[in-house]
């Protein structure tokens, strides 16, 4: 059975990645920096306020998001592996700015549409790499980890849907 090189190391270490896995870091950056830069202007304005509406929708998808890539940050503490560990706790971070951003009334929709096609681009890299690499995490079945990035291309795809 193929080896997940950021499991079984033991102690701490940096794995190396190769090029989808840095398209995919890549993509997702880009993204979480639309999310940042959105819930920062929110902060400084002062008027973190709560909305509801398709913005309210959206922000509900995101919240789950947010909680299953938090479940995601324990999995990488065990495996040891610190980008992986930066990676996942400032893609969390990014979601909840996001959830933050569309409650506190979010009206453009091109920061939201574009954080959703980022992300859900990063999926279907990482998608492409389950898929045509052997890489495994914790030996589950390749569909399962397949079925859990769609789960997440389908939900960045809904709230694009509601963006629009």
């Amino acid at each position: 059975m193929p080896t997940n090189y950021h499991e079984g190391k033991g102690g701490w270490h940096v794995a190396p990645m190769g090029w989808l896995e840095w398209l995919e870091t890549g993509l997702k950056a880009a993204a979480m920096a639309i999310a940042f830069v959105l819930i920062a202007r929110a902060i400084a304005s002062g008027a973190l306020s709560f909305s509801a509406g398709s913005a309210d929708m959206q922000a509900r998808i995101l919240r789950w998001m947010a909680i299953a890539l938090a479940i995601a940050i324990v999995d990488r503490l065990q495996q040891r592996e610190i980008t992986s560990i930066v990676f996942v706790v400032v893609n969390d971070l990014a979601h909840w700015s996001m959830y933050l951003a569309l409650l506190n009334g979010l009206s453009p929709a091109a920061p939201v549409v574009a954080f959703c096609a980022l992300m859900a681009a990063g999926d279907v890299t990482k998608i492409v790499f389950f898929s045509t690499t052997g890489y495994t995490v914790r030996g589950l079945p390749r569909p399962l980890l397949i079925g859990g990035v769609v789960a997440f291309v389908v939900g960045y795809l809904v709230i694009l849907a509601l963006s629009l």
